[in-house]
């Protein structure tokens, strides 16, 4: 992976180089990593991922990662119907001691894939968690952690742990560039993904990318930056898969729609009967059209992925980061990127 900028730089600012090729058809490009025949992980938001979510994205090759918002006894349940279709089932637990509960209740019941899922990951209760699963499980179960957004993070958090045995196996990455995020505008904190998937890949850990990603094209230039998977809410949202009823709004020419919310919206807290005086929401709720299945939109995705690699002559995710070269772009190229048929 080039980049020809030094600039803090996000998924709009750059394109891939197309390059000559002797990849002969996109059905010989193989798609995967991180033992995923397709390198999509559905976001463990309670709107996105829930038992039909995971089963679907197990089915298409990629990983569900259950969401957490519920009861334990609940959570069991989904884990138990996720196993019984595939051998990876995906769980997201927080940092509290009633999570410890909820971890060993998932994996005693299967669930072989932790993800700790805080906003800031780069935090002492990470890796007290990280430490108890590994001392609980050793290397029996895969753990991830998230969110970070820099390399000196990550690597302070490894220092932390200081135990190779005890590091995480992959680490996820975006501070605020999700859908329904707002910590960038409620904190002023965060890096733009891109670049921030850039800094944190130099730990040669490995790296998935969370958020911002908005099309294929972007999916493409995340893992061309070096993310070994990405993590999809917004994409995914609406999808007849993702938990909720379809609402038909009376008097709306706009057609059916479902909701589609953040862990952090007002909304979320008060579903999980969270409420602080010195809390404040980092995610809004909205609703987005209802649309077919989730299959479609993967099929959608590898697509433009296999497409993306067989225009720099990558026949894997390896060659492809390797080959690709990033070039910064004008926003007057935003507009030729896409359909402007009438200018």
């Amino acid at each position: 992976m080039n980049i020809k900028s030094s600039k803090y730089l996000t998924f709009d600012d750059v394109l891939i180089l197309p390059k000559y090729s002797e990849v002969r058809s996109r059905k010989d490009v193989d798609l995967s990593s991180m033992d995923l025949k397709l390198p999509i992980i559905s976001a463990n938001m309670d709107t996105i991922t829930g038992t039909k979510m995971a089963i679907a994205m197990g089915y298409a090759g990629g990983l569900g990662v259950l969401h957490r918002f519920w009861s334990i006894e609940d959570n069991v349940e989904a884990v138990k119907l996720v196993k019984a279709t595939n051998n990876n089932v995906a769980v997201s637990i927080g940092v509290s001691d009633i999570e410890k509960e909820r971890a060993i209740a998932l994996v005693d019941s299967g669930a072989n894939i932790v993800f700790i899922d805080v906003a800031n990951g780069a935090h002492i209760a990470v890796t007290e968690q990280v430490k108890f699963l590994r001392e609980k499980y050793a290397m029996n179960i895969e753990i991830v952690v998230g969110n970070f957004a820099t390399s000196e993070a990550i690597r302070h958090f490894c220092l932390e742990l200081n135990d190779l045995k005890l590091f995480p196996d992959a680490f996820k990455v975006g501070v605020g560039p999700g859908s329904v995020c707002t910590t960038r505008i409620k904190t002023g904190i965060g890096v733009p993904q891109l670049y921030a998937i850039m800094d944190c890949v130099s730990t040669d850990l490995a790296i998935i990318a969370d958020g911002g990603m908005r099309s294929p094209g972007d999916i493409a230039k995340a893992l061309a930056a070096g993310a070994k998977a990405v993590m999809l809410g917004g994409m995914l949202a609406g999808t007849q898969e993702t938990p909720g009823e379809v609402i038909f709004p009376e008097g709306e020419k706009s057609g059916p729609i479902k909701s589609y919310r953040g862990s952090a919206s007002k909304e979320s807290y008060n579903s999980q009967e969270k409420s602080a005086i010195w809390r404040t929401s980092e995610g809004i709720s909205t609703t987005v059209s209802a649309k077919g299945s989730v299959t479609e939109v993967l099929q959608d995705i590898e697509g433009g992925l296999r497409s993306a690699f067989s225009y720099v002559g990558a026949s894997n995710i390896k060659e492809f980061q390797d080959k690709a070269t990033f070039i910064e772009v004008s926003n007057s190229s935003l507009r030729e990127n896409g359909p402007h048929i009438n200018g």
